[in-house]
């Protein structure tokens, strides 16, 4: 039996070899030799140096790789051959041995089971970023398994090798500058998102305003460590006459920039819900804001107002998705369809709408977080959470917890989720009928 390592093209001879496992080698049952190398610092005279047929032991050249390779025989892998790069990285390595005894540093990284699979199917293995811990410290390497056919029939190409291989030669490529350098990225990120969810979380009110006549909750889900943290933000603002203004909100785009801008916006909405304005003459203010903050940022945005003493809840959007409502009765209602355009575009096309509430009413708010998928339509969504909410009674509290255990967002979810959930308290004998529009028409 004879190995042999073929690069493209080039004829091969087989010679007997000196031995295998240092540089002058030990004995070995078998030899594998290459072309000689275009070395200009060898002695070789310049025919020999123009000659690509002339022989050379395979160790001779895998000597000069800076790189560690080793070279095992037969179905138990034994070494045959360590070069000096090995050597230097591991120590001296006995030849003769199962890889399993004599590589130990093999099993570690999980390459043996490669090279049994380079001898089963004859095809080359390789696992990336394996941390080595040498005789110079930790280094990650790339490490391939390459089969080593009989004779004149090796191939390094992704062919399986005529007949089964004879030996598996393993080669490490280093990649330790570009692993550290992912890590630091990595570690970047993490602080940035960190960043970015403080300033969030800073933005957003640390407690709800409580009105007697109304429970309100909220929520906010961070996306998950590999999902850049957006702009989503919800408030409850008191303003004049008893009234409270319910806020939700969404800035496209990720990272700090989301989360100034939506500050901002929140910040806005609170000056403005004192102005006493109807909610369509709000987003008109905020998208002017927008528009002067960032031409290019754009928000979505839903502001309401409950009055208490007519029982009605007035609201416009901005390209936001609809408002949920549960009537007593359990039927579930979406807000009116007609939405203006989103925050930042200039438009200033909103329309305020108004609904009649009855006792033990229940309403959410919501970011697109909740109910978009990326390998779903929204609307379904859409009809998940409806039909969610139907089921789900209690507190405020307790409703937002239950819809986003029934949506499937958890710490690890992909996106920000915002969601602002109010109560009319029920009244004994009220009568069980839908929630209607005013018969007035939409304030433009």
């Amino acid at each position: 039996m004879r190995w042999s390592a073929r690069l493209t093209g080039v004829p091969w001879r087989a010679a007997p070899p000196n031995g295998a496992g240092t540089d002058e080698g030990a004995p070995a049952p078998e030899g594998v030799v290459v072309p000689s190398p275009r070395d200009p610092t060898s002695l070789a005279t310049a025919a020999e140096l123009l000659d690509p047929h002339k022989p050379q032991h395979l160790r001779e050249v895998l000597n000069r790789i800076p790189a560690p390779v080793a070279v095992t025989y037969g179905p138990l892998h034994q070494l045959g051959y360590a070069n000096r790069a090995y050597r230097e990285l591991f120590g001296d390595r006995p030849t003769g041995l199962p890889a399993g005894e004599a590589l130990p540093e093999l099993g570690t990284m999980g390459v043996l089971p490669l090279m049994d699979q380079v001898i089963r199917g004859g095809r080359p293995r390789s696992v990336k970023a394996r941390c080595i811990l040498g005789l110079t410290g930790n280094r990650y390497y790339n490490v391939s398994c390459v089969p080593l056919g009989n004779g004149d029939t090796c191939d390094t190409r992704d062919t399986p090798v005529e007949g089964p291989p004879a030996g598996v030669l393993i080669f490490a490529a280093e990649v330790t500058d570009q692993v550290l350098a992912a890590a630091r990225l990595r570690e970047a990120e993490r602080r940035q998102r960190e960043a970015a969810v403080t300033l969030q979380r800073s933005l957003l009110p640390q407690k709800l305003d409580q009105p007697a006549d109304l429970r309100v909750a909220a929520t906010y889900q961070p996306g998950g460590a590999e999902a850049a943290v957006g702009g989503d933000w919800y408030d409850v603002i008191a303003i004049d006459g008893g009234r409270t203004a319910l806020v939700i909100g969404d800035v496209m785009g990720r990272g700090l920039r989301a989360a100034a801008v939506m500050g901002q916006l929140r910040t806005a909405v609170r000056a403005y819900a004192r102005l006493d304005l109807p909610p369509h003459e709000v987003m008109r203010l905020l998208d002017g804001l927008a528009m002067e903050i960032d031409a290019n940022q754009i928000a979505t945005c839903t502001y309401a107002v409950w009055d208490p003493r007519r029982r009605t809840l007035s609201y416009a959007s901005a390209g936001h998705l609809p408002m949920l409502l549960r009537c007593p009765d359990g039927t579930i209602l979406r807000s009116e369809e007609q939405n203006g355009p989103p925050l930042g575009t200039g438009d200033g096309l909103h329309v305020s709408h108004t609904l009649r509430l009855l006792p033990g009413t229940t309403g959410v708010l919501y970011t697109d977080g909740l109910v978009e998928r990326r390998d779903e339509d929204i609307d379904q969504g859409l009809d998940l959470l409806a039909r969610t909410l139907t089921g789900a009674i209690g507190a405020p509290e307790v409703i937002c917890a239950r819809l986003l255990r029934a949506m499937g967002v958890t710490s690890e979810h992909d996106d920000d989720v915002a969601v602002l959930a109010f109560q009319l308290p029920a009244e004994e004998g009220a009568a069980t009928v839908r929630a209607a529009l005013d018969s007035a028409t939409p304030e433009v």
